[in-house]
């Protein structure tokens, strides 16, 4: 059996894998200052696992816990997956492979997989990225952008008037326009995010042909997709889908 993790700025996921198949939903945490003991006993309980494969953005402190409770639980360290020019029939669209985010390139293996067709991909988190590939598995390029969060953090940092504001007021109703400090920030931010993701989608249209699918996933999609007038699919672990299918690809 197989252990899939998928180490986000705030979040990890994970889900076992046999053979080619999933087990269950993705379970997921805050995984802020973990030791090797929090990994081994969060991530390693219940049946045995006879290999580890993990995708981080986070840095290389929870790599090296995880790789240590790996090691624990198993004998053998964490194959952590990379970017690459190809993989299971998708071609990375970047000039320096290496250099678009873990992450991402796993989200769009993933979506091209489940579509089989044109697709634009978000991903919204601490970051929010939009990719878009071509209906014969061409990755075209994307977006990076703050994620709901960030953005509403950056604004309050760089504006104390507003900050001040934010703190003294809450939401009061649902119509479009919010008639408070609080909404009018947090909302807009929201919908700032969404307005990029239906603008992607229509480039998308005029770039690759027909209809692209557009799939979401991330810790805070909800609240953006709330905002999406296109047709969506929510995807909860894209990514971790994607590192099942990176190490299908390398399976030993």
């Amino acid at each position: 059996m197989t252990l899939l993790v998928d180490i986000g700025n705030s979040r990890v996921k994970w889900a076992r894998l046999q053979g080619n198949e999933v087990l269950g939903e993705q379970q997921a945490a805050v995984h802020e200052r973990w030791s090797a003991e929090d990994w081994l006993h969060t991530l390693f309980a219940g049946d045995p696992v006879e290999r580890v494969v993990a995708a981080t953005v986070a840095g290389s402190a929870g790599a090296a816990a995880l790789d240590a409770a790996a090691r624990r639980a198993t004998g053998r360290g964490v194959e952590f997956a990379t970017t690459e020019r190809e993989c299971a029939g998708v071609v990375n669209g970047y000039a320096d492979p290496a250099l678009l985010g873990i992450d991402r390139w796993l989200a769009v293996i993933a979506a091209w997989h489940h579509v089989r067709d044109a697709c634009v991909v978000v991903d919204v988190g601490t970051a929010a990225t939009v990719d878009v590939v071509a209906a014969d598995g061409r990755h075209c390029g994307g977006y990076i952008v703050p994620g709901p969060s960030l953005m509403v953090g950056v604004l309050l940092r760089g504006t104390s008037d507003l900050a001040a504001r934010h703190s003294g007021s809450g939401a009061t109703r649902q119509a479009p326009f919010a008639d408070n400090t609080r909404d009018a920030i947090e909302r807009g931010c929201r919908v700032a995010l969404a307005a990029l993701v239906d603008r992607s989608l229509e480039d998308a249209r005029s770039l690759c042909g027909g209809s692209p699918a557009l799939l979401v996933t991330g810790g805070a999609a909800a609240s953006v997709a709330l905002h999406v007038r296109s047709q969506i699919e929510m995807i909860p672990d894209l990514v971790l889908r994607g590192l099942a299918r990176w190490a299908a690809a390398r399976r030993t």
